[in-house]
C-alpha cells in the first residue's frame, strides 16, 4: 500500500530536524501503526544526509548492546573495517559517548532513530537513567544530533519515558502520539469501492495501515477477510495476543474482559457478570485497560460523570472487531472452515456497524464539518446522550453541545440501505424533547445520518424544520476535505 497522509507528523518530524540546537524526540503508538514507515518514508526524502537507523529487538539486554555497538562501528565513517561478531561496548553508556563522537564529526544535522526503544527499557529498565545521564551531560550539546526514540509499548512510554518522575522527562524536544489513519484516508486507498464496503472495511480494520493493507490485496471485503485476514500466518490472528502479552504479565483476565465489553456489555455490572468477575474486583481491569488506550469510557454528553452513567467501549476497532467476531469463530479458523466463518462474520456486521461504526462516523462528521465551515455550531463536545428516568428511556445516536452558547446538534445514524422516511425525523425530534437541555429550550438543531437515501416527505420536512440531511457519499466527501 502506498504511503498516504501522516502530512502533520511529516512537517513536524521537518520542524525538528531544523532545530538549529540537538533534539530528542519520542515517537510512539500501538503495533502496526506504522511508526518505521513514516520514519522511513521521511528519510528517504532527504537524500543528502546520512541517518543511523538501528531497531531492538526483544533479546536480553547484553544482546541488544553488542548489535547497537556494532551498529555504530558500522556506521562510523572513520571505522573502515567490519567490527568482530562479538564486539561490544563495555555498557550503554560507553555506546552512546561513541554516538556522541560520530554525531560531532557530523557536519550536517544526524538523525539517529532508536526504534523500539520501549524493548530496550523493558530488558533493562535502567537504561532509561543511563539514556538520561548521557543525554544531559553530553548528547543535548551536540547541534547535528536528532536522537529519535520509537516505542509500540504506549503504556510503557506513558510511565517509564514521558510520566513526570520518569528519567527522560522534559529531555524530549517533540512528542508525537501517531494514531490511526482517519476515515477520510480510505477514500484514497479504497477509491474504487462502494462507500458501504468502505464502511465495512474500516469496521474491521479501524485506521491501521498493516491492517487496511490486507484489503488492497482482494477485490472484495469476504475475499478478503477468508484470504487474508482469517487465513494461516495472518497478523489479524496474532496481534491481539501481542498486543496484550506485551504490556500485562497475566492478560487472561483482561481478554475476558475486552470479550464481554465487544459483545455488547457495557455497563459496569452486566461487564462483571459477562466476563465472570465480582464488580468489586472490575475496576481494577477497566483502570488498566483505559490507561492502554485499549478501552474508553463515555458519559452522556452534558451529564456529570459523577452520575454513574457511564458505559465502557473498546476504543480501538480492530480489537472490537477481533473479540466480537473473530474469537466466536476460532475453532472454525482453526480447523480451516473460513467459508463458514466468513459467512458467520458478514451476517452479523450490517447490525454491528450500525450500533457502532457508523454512528461514531457521524459523530467525527460533526468535528471535520465544524473544522472545515459546514457548520455555524462549534462544539466543544461530541458524543451520544441516553437517560433511563422513571421506566422511560431515550437514546439519541450523536449530540453535539456548545455550553456557552447553549446550542445542540442532535442527529440520528440509520444503517439500513432502505429509504428514511419523515417518521424517523419526526420520532427523533420527540425523544429529543427527554434531553433536559432541549426541553429548557437550549437552540437545537437536527441531523439525520443515512446509508440509504431519504424519502420526499422526510426532504420536505427537513426542509420546513431547517434539519440536515447527509447521505454516507456526503460525510465521506466532508471526513476527505478534512483531512487535506
Amino acid at each position: 500500500m502506498k504511503f498516504i497522509d501522516r502530512g502533520r507528523e511529516l512537517e513536524a518530524l521537518g520542524r525538528f530536524l531544523g532545530e538549529p540546537q540537538a533534539g530528542l524526540l519520542i515517537l510512539y503508538g500501538r503495533r502496526r501503526i506504522g511508526k518505521t514507515r513514516l520514519l522511513t518514508h521521511f528519510l528517504e526524502q532527504k537524500k543528502r544526509l546520512q541517518a543511523l537507523f538501528w531497531t531492538a529487538t526483544t533479546h536480553g539486554a547484553a544482546v541488544q548492546l553488542r548489535n547497537f555497538s556494532r551498529a555504530l562501528l558500522e556506521f562510523d565513517p572513520r571505522f573502515g573495517e567490519m567490527p568482530a561478531p562479538d564486539f561490544t561496548f563495555q555498557d550503554w553508556e560507553a555506546a552512546l559517548n561513541q554516538l556522541g563522537d560520530i554525531a560531532e564529526q557530523a557536519n550536517r544535522p544526524l538523525p539517529v532513530v532508536i526504534d523500539e526503544f520501549t524493548y530496550l527499557l523493558r530488558a533493562d529498565p535502567a537504561i532509561a537513567s543511563v539514556f538520561q545521564n548521557v543525554w544531559d551531560r553530553r548528547l543535548s550539546r551536540i547541534p547535528q544530533l536528532k536522537l529519535i526514540l520509537t516505542g509500540s509499548l504506549v503504556g510503557m512510554i506513558e510511565r517509564e519515558v514521558l510520566a513526570s518522575k520518569a528519567p527522560l522527562y522534559g529531555r524530549a524536544s517533540a512528542l508525537l502520539h501517531l494514531r490511526p489513519l482517519p476515515y477520510g484516508a480510505l477514500l484514497e486507498i479504497f477509491g474504487d469501492r462502494k462507500p458501504a464496503e468502505r464502511v465495512a472495511v474500516y469496521a474491521v480494520a479501524g485506521g491501521i495501515p498493516a491492517y487496511l493493507d490486507l484489503f488492497t490485496r482482494a477485490p472484495s471485503f469476504e475475499r478478503t477477510l477468508r484470504e487474508h485476514c482469517l487465513g494461516p500466518g495472518s497478523v489479524m490472528l496474532s496481534d491481539p495476543a501481542l498486543i496484550l502479552h506485551e504490556q500485562l504479565p497475566a492478560p487472561q483476565t483482561f481478554e475476558s474482559v475486552l470479550w464481554a465489553i465487544a459483545g455488547g456489555s457495557h455497563g459496569w455490572t452486566e461487564i462483571a457478570r459477562t466476563a465472570g468477575l465480582s464488580e468489586n474486583s472490575l475496576g481494577h481491569y477497566l483502570k488498566v485497560l483505559t490507561e492502554l488506550q485499549l478501552i474508553e469510557r463515555r458519559d452522556p454528553v452534558l451529564s456529570s460523570p459523577r452520575a454513574r452513567k457511564g458505559r465502557y467501549h473498546v476504543s480501538d476497532p480492530f480489537l472490537r472487531f477481533y473479540y466480537r467476531f473473530i474469537v466466536p469463530q476460532i475453532t472454525n479458523i482453526e480447523r480451516g472452515y473460513l467459508t463458514v466463518a466468513v459467512e458467520k462474520i458478514a451476517a452479523e456486521m450490517r447490525g454491528f456497524i450500525g450500533t457502532y461504526v457508523f454512528e461514531e462516523l457521524c459523530r467525527e462528521w460533526v468535528l471535520a464539518a465544524a473544522a472545515t465551515g459546514q457548520l455555524d455550531l462549534q462544539p466543544e463536545t461530541v458524543g451520544a446522550y441516553w437517560r433511563v428516568q422513571r421506566g422511560q428511556g431515550v437514546q439519541l445516536d450523536v449530540v453535539a453541545a456548545n455550553r456557552r452558547e447553549k446550542r445542540l446538534l442532535v442527529g440520528e445514524a440509520k444503517w439500513q440501505p432502505k429509504t428514511v422516511s419523515r417518521r424517523v425525523l419526526t420520532d427523533l425530534i420527540e425523544r429529543s424533547q427527554r434531553m433536559p437541555q432541549v426541553a429548557e429550550g437550549w437552540n437545537t438543531e437536527y441531523a439525520l445520518f443515512a446509508r440509504g437515501t431519504f424519502s420526499e416527505a422526510t426532504r420536505k420536512e427537513a426542509e420546513r424544520l431547517n434539519a440536515r440531511l447527509i447521505s454516507l457519499i456526503e460525510m465521506e466527501r466532508t471526513l476527505a476535505e478534512a483531512i487535506r
